[in-house]
């Protein structure tokens, strides 16, 4: 097992809501290492994640992220994982952040910027993602109860034969609810090529959002 390479991302807002998928699509996505949570019979998990971070090693930028939730490796006493995650696409608004993080992470990216607009009204959340290939995702959540927290999460990731886990912290304001009070609008585009979009759910069983905090990513473990 060794170490690759970690990074510290300071947001000011950021949303992850969880949707219902197929568990074919789950399936054809994950290696063959990896098997999808279910939430119900033959109903995976689509993580839809988007930040703004406005301080990282390669300056200010937008991130939009699908991952398949799949179980944690179990922690150590006092130190459980809450979720684990295989993130098959991302897309952030600059050159600089998306070869910084395919690099040292080894999570794909489509080859070109997105546009990002994160709008807060009372007690929701808007976010509006696009690129030159058009819409990609339009997502509402909603809020609850506003804490002060911090999450430990595990990343898988694969490049060619190698696997890894890195350990994800997120600090920061947190609320979250299963009111499916959101709803998400997901559109034709290269990142929503490996998605049967019209079976995915509108609705998110499990809404966050988050302000004010901190994305560590520890250091990249080989498995």
């Amino acid at each position: 097992m060794s170490s690759v390479d970690s990074g510290r991302y300071v947001f000011t807002t950021g949303v992850s809501a969880f949707f219902e998928m197929p568990t074919s699509d789950a399936q054809r996505i994950l290696p063959d290492h990896l098997q999808p949570v279910e939430i119900r019979h033959e109903r995976s998990i689509l993580a839809v994640t988007a930040f703004h971070f406005r301080e990282s090693v390669v300056g200010p930028y937008a991130e939009l992220m699908f991952s398949v939730v799949v179980p944690p490796v179990p922690g150590r006493w006092g130190q459980h994982p809450k979720a684990g995650f295989y993130p098959f696409m991302a897309a952030t608004s600059s050159e600089e952040s998306r070869r910084h993080r395919s690099q040292a992470f080894r999570i794909p990216h489509i080859a070109e910027d997105i546009d990002a607009r994160f709008v807060e009204t009372a007690g929701m959340l808007r976010v509006n993602i696009w690129s030159c290939s058009g819409p990609v995702v339009d997502l509402t959540v909603t809020q609850h109860k506003w804490e002060t927290t911090t999450h430990l999460l595990h990343t898988f990731m694969t490049h060619g034969k190698q696997r890894y886990k890195a350990n994800l912290q997120i600090s920061g304001r947190y609320t979250v609810h299963e009111n499916e009070g959101g709803r998400m609008r997901l559109h034709h585009h290269p990142m929503t090529t490996a998605l049967t979009l019209e079976e995915i759910s509108p609705y998110p069983f499990r809404e966050h959002w988050l302000k004010e905090g901190v994305e560590l990513f520890q250091s990249l473990e080989t498995l």
